[in-house]
């Protein structure tokens, strides 16, 4: 039974307590607290309806906590996050990898999501994560993903077996124990992301799948099926298929295989390309 919900405006930070019945007394018990991290960088055209996404999270296990870190947007995207966000912090400096770090830093949540600002997620989405975070085991799930645009029926059909593959490589690999997840609606323990050393930041490219290696050598690394996230295809669109499959597996390649550096040392933003 839910005994209350709290929202306070104008932040997105959602207090739920859920009651229990001891001795003819309700009892109100705290759960929870979910961080979500969103770096962004020139993001006014997908941010909001992500933001909204987290606002309309039927989670009533525990609080929602929004932060936004921004590398120093010259647009519209942080005027747009103070709007939902409980804290939007600026970084003077480029990196999804140090943008996610700094959210951690902020963030009081003992779960941390970080999530990219052009996806947008089911209402339930928080909550089947924070399920499968109830096994003590778990230390990091990534939700199934989807494309968010709608094409012609040739690019659909892409669309459906570009995401099919994605799920299946973090399935199989969570399986055999190497779990390469991207990073684009992951959630995790927060104790864990500070004892694996968070994500590389000199990492322009592969950083997350570093990042979700690290955390399978302490934990269960999860797929859930049941929390789906839908994400945008606008880098493939901007590329192109190939060379945008070119660019991510050669420099797979370089790292993990020749263990060097990227070739990228500042992947560039869509509008950039």
């Amino acid at each position: 039974m839910l005994l209350w919900t709290e929202h306070q405006s104008p932040s997105t930070l959602y207090h739920y307590t859920k009651c229990r019945k001891l001795g003819g007394f309700k009892i109100a018990v705290k759960n929870s607290l979910f961080s979500v991290i969103i770096p962004t960088y020139c993001e006014e055209q997908n941010i909001e309806r992500c933001l909204q996404s987290i606002q309309r999270q039927a989670f009533e296990s525990g609080r929602i906590e929004i932060i936004v870190v921004d590398s120093d947007s010259p647009d519209g995207t942080k005027a747009i996050a103070k709007k939902y966000a409980d804290k939007v912090v600026n970084l003077k400096d480029r990196g999804v990898g140090k943008a996610r770090n700094l959210g951690a830093r902020e963030a009081k949540g003992e779960f941390l999501l970080f999530l990219d600002a052009d996806t947008v997620l089911d209402s339930t989405f928080i909550a089947e994560i924070h399920e499968m975070l109830a096994d003590p085991k778990a230390v990091y799930v990534i939700g199934t993903m989807a494309g968010l645009e709608r094409f012609g029926t040739v690019n659909d059909v892409f669309k459906f077996l570009h995401y099919g593959l994605v799920n299946l490589v973090s399935e199989l690999t969570a399986r055999l124990g190497f779990p390469f997840f991207p990073t684009v609606c992951c959630a995790c323990r927060k104790s864990v992301f500070h004892r694996v050393g968070g994500f590389d930041e000199g990492l322009a490219v592969a950083e997350d799948l570093v990042f979700s290696l690290k955390m399978g050598k302490i934990g269960k690394c999860l797929v859930s099926k049941r929390a789906k996230a839908y994400t945008s295809l606008r880098r493939i669109q901007k590329n192109g298929v190939m060379r945008n499959y070119y660019v991510y597996f050669s420099n797979y390649f370089k790292v993990f295989v020749l263990n060097k550096k990227p070739s990228i040392q500042d992947f560039p933003h869509t509008s950039e390309i």
